[in-house]
């Protein structure tokens, strides 16, 4: 087995963490996006009448966050959901 050397680790760290940030700034684009669809289902309820959330529909979003990563998941969809429901940190 070959030990890295303490500056070619440092490197490939460097170089991982690069793509971790690209990774972090494609989530922030698709919570964006989400944020933008969530705020038109809305509008399009409201004005139909109806109420700007739907508790079904909410927990159908965070089942399946929940079976992928168990109760960090829960937590991952409630900041998503709380997010886009307006209630929440705005958007810039």
């Amino acid at each position: 087995m070959t030990t890295r050397t303490e500056p070619t680790a440092a490197a490939e760290v460097t170089a991982l963490r690069a793509r971790l940030d690209v990774v972090d700034a494609e989530v922030r684009a698709l919570v964006a996006r989400r944020l933008e669809l969530s705020r038109e289902i809305q509008r399009v309820r409201q004005s139909a009448g109806g109420a700007r959330t739907d508790l079904t529909r909410e927990m159908r979003v965070i089942s399946p966050y929940t079976e992928a990563y168990g109760r960090q998941g829960t937590a991952i969809a409630m900041a998503l959901l709380e997010i886009c429901r307006g209630t929440g940190h705005t958007a810039r």
